[in-house]
Formats: structure tokens, C-alpha cells, sequence
């Protein structure tokens, strides 16, 4: 009885090394190579992952991009150091997921009395010439009042019809996003609605709403104005809760506005109501005259920006500061806004003055950006 025992026993567990054996050698065979993934990291575009042997071999070079931003490594966390550059050789040891890391290219300007920091958000409109503006960033509108249309289009009896192909890159070396306005006979192609009749005028608008919101820091334009009386262009910016509370509740900050009749001036403005509750608009403005013609190059336009004060700048020299003292009204200024940039057109004694008979003008946008200022803004990206 003994001798039979001991024979079932040795038989069962030569069964159970030989199931055991396969997966021993299974394991030494998946570790000779590792999948490595690659994450932008707040760039743009698309790489593949790759698999690399154990022993080692070159990363694929990087084809990401990022507007305002250079590529200067892979790190294994998204705001670690530097670890891998590019094209060098790894050794996988298992799984990766490697982060682009950048460094912005835009250099920090410098404000009297403020620290401004680092590059929050930035748009450099750079691209092919006819290209669309960036679609994550901004929409391009049509004429109507509808809160959610970027705060509503086409008041104060203009005379234009935006459309969204009067708005494309001009693929230059610096990149410019370019408004061009037209003078028209008839009602064009893809014109959407006019909503001051007779409209005579297509142009363009385009905002930020509901895809990037920005709350203090310092935020700046660099553009070049477009030349002829009824010409309105504005750098601009509406409270992101226009869609619940509606203007002037939400809050209106005019970074910079233009008339075409007056070259040599640039005016800023806020717009706000009596009381939370509504009780009627108020505003308040301040400008600068006869330093520059604005028309004839491009300059800046700023927006130094924190609780409780709004400081106005053009070519980086403030010109204007708004508080809650000389408000005197609503202040709605400490919440969430959102960007534009448009030029209207007025026909006659609006805020352009006269239209003086030019057949198409251009508003040229090198860029956008927004920094944070002594060590206050954020930049929330929704989509």
C-alpha cells in the first residue's frame, strides 16, 4: 500500500510542474519589449505609440506643437523634469507614458509697479494663408442677439453682416489673424440675418465664449487698426455669465475701441448696471489721444487685471485704472469673462464717425495672450 501511495503522489506532481512551466517562458518572452505612449501636454497633433526592446533604441522624434512654445523634452509626470530628449535612446524597463514639456517662446513684458509671470494661454494665429483661426479657441459669429451668440452681435444700429469668411490667417512669418470688411451692393453668400437693415457691409467677429475663460492677470492684443471713417474695431471682453443674467449684469470690458475717423486715438471703457439686480446701464471711460496713429502699425493693448482694479494700457503705458470707487455702480469685475475681437461698422454718426468710402479695410491680430499678474489669473480651457 505504501509503494502504490507514493506512486500517485510523484505522478500528480510531475501534472503540476507541467502546467507551470509554459508560463514561466511566456514571462521571459514579454519582457524584452514595452509599449511607450506619448502625451502633448498642452500641445497639438498626433504620434503613434511605439514599442521598444529592452536593450534599447531611439525614441520617434516629437511632432507635437504648441502655439508660442518650444519642445524641449519627454518627462515621465506631467509637470516633472525633463528625462528623455528628443530622439534619445531608451531602455524600457516597462510600460511608459511620456509628457511633452515646453517653454514659452513669448517674451515676459514688463508692467511699472506689477510682477507679471508666467504664460497662461496664448493664440499666435500662425498657419496657412486662408486658414480658419483656431476652432478650440474661438468661434466665428453671425448677426443675432441671442445671449449665447458671444453675448449677442449686431447692436447699436450696424451696418454689417458678419460672416465667418471675412475672418482667416494671412499666413505670414509672424501670423496674423485678419478681419476683412467689405462694402457690398447685395446681400452676400452665407450671410446669416441682418439685423439693422439696409445692411451694406460684411465683417467679422469672433470670441472665446463657452471655450476659454479668463479671471485677472495681464492680458494683451498686439494689432493694427483698419484705416476709414465708420470703422469700429474693439478688443473686448463680456462676463461669462451673460447667459444667465444677460448685459450690462454680466459686466462689459472694453480693453480697446476705435473709431476709423480718429487714427490718433484709442479709448477704453466698462459697462455695468446700478445695482446686482439689474436697475439700469452705466458706464465709464478713459482714452489716449494723439501719441500714436493706430492705424498705420501694429501696437499693444493690455489689461492688467486684479480683485478689485482694471488697469488700461497701449503699448504697455497705462493710461487709465477703474476701481469700485469711481464705478459707482455694479461690480462684476472679479468673475470669469470672456475674450473678443470684431470690427463694426456704423454708416453715419456712430462711433466710427462717417463712413468715408473705402471698399474693403483689414483689422490684423498678431496675437493674444494672457500672463499671470503678481501671481494672480487663471485661463480655464472648456473644450
Amino acid at each position: 500500500m505504501r509503494a502504490k501511495f507514493l506512486g500517485i503522489l510523484t505522478a500528480t506532481v510531475i501534472v503540476f510542474a507541467g502546467l507551470a512551466a509554459p508560463n514561466l517562458s511566456n514571462s521571459a518572452s514579454a519582457a524584452t519589449s514595452y509599449t511607450v505612449t506619448f502625451d502633448a501636454n498642452g500641445g497639438s497633433g498626433v504620434m503613434g505609440k511605439q514599442t521598444l526592446p529592452t536593450k534599447g533604441k531611439a525614441l520617434s522624434a516629437n511632432k507635437f506643437v504648441r502655439d508660442t512654445h518650444r519642445f524641449i523634452g519627454w518627462s515621465l509626470t506631467k509637470t516633472g523634469p525633463v528625462r528623455y530628449y528628443n530622439s534619445s535612446v531608451v531602455k524600457p524597463k516597462s510600460k511608459l507614458t511620456l509628457y511633452a514639456q515646453w517653454k514659452p517662446t513669448v517674451k515676459t513684458p514688463m508692467l511699472a509697479g506689477h510682477t507679471v509671470g508666467k504664460l497662461l494661454w496664448s493664440d499666435s494665429f500662425t498657419g496657412k494663408a486662408g486658414g480658419l483661426i483656431d476652432q478650440t479657441n474661438w468661434t466665428a459669429r453671425y448677426c443675432g442677439h441671442e445671449a449665447d451668440n458671444g453675448g449677442g452681435t449686431c447692436h447699436n444700429n450696424e451696418k454689417q453682416w458678419y460672416i465667418p469668411e471675412a475672418i482667416r490667417l494671412d499666413g505670414t512669418t509672424q501670423g496674423n489673424a485678419v478681419i476683412t470688411s467689405k462694402k457690398v451692393t447685395g446681400t452676400p453668400a452665407n450671410s446669416g440675418p441682418c439685423m439693422n437693415p439696409p445692411c451694406s457691409f460684411t465683417s467679422g467677429r469672433f470670441d472665446t465664449q463657452k471655450k476659454v475663460s479668463f479671471q485677472y492677470g495681464y492680458i494683451e492684443a498686439r494689432i493694427k487698426m483698419p484705416a476709414g471713417g465708420g470703422n469700429w474695431p474693439a478688443f473686448w471682453a463680456l462676463g461669462d455669465a451673460m447667459s444667465e443674467v444677460s448685459w450690462p449684469r454680466a459686466g462689459e470690458i472694453d480693453i480697446a475701441e476705435q473709431g476709423g475717423n480718429l487714427p490718433m486715438r484709442n479709448s477704453a471703457a466698462v459697462h455695468f448696471s446700478v445695482n446686482e439686480f439689474g436697475g439700469g446701464h452705466r458706464y465709464i471711460w478713459g482714452q489716449e489721444v494723439n501719441q500714436a496713429n493706430y492705424q498705420s502699425d501694429f501696437h499693444t493693448y493690455g489689461l492688467a487685471w486684479l480683485p478689485g482694479r482694471m488697469e488700461f494700457y497701449v503699448d504697455r503705458e497705462l493710461f487709465w485704472t477703474v476701481t469700485p470707487t469711481n464705478v459707482q455702480g455694479y461690480w462684476s469685475f472679479d468673475k470669469p469673462f470672456f475674450l473678443i475681437l470684431n470690427n463694426a461698422v456704423q454708416g453715419s454718426a456712430g462711433f466710427g464717425g462717417n463712413y468715408s468710402g473705402w471698399a474693403e479695410s483689414k483689422t490684423e491680430i498678431d496675437y493674444v495672450h494672457a500672463w499671470q499678474l503678481n501671481g494672480q489669473g487663471s485661463v480655464v480651457k472648456k473644450k
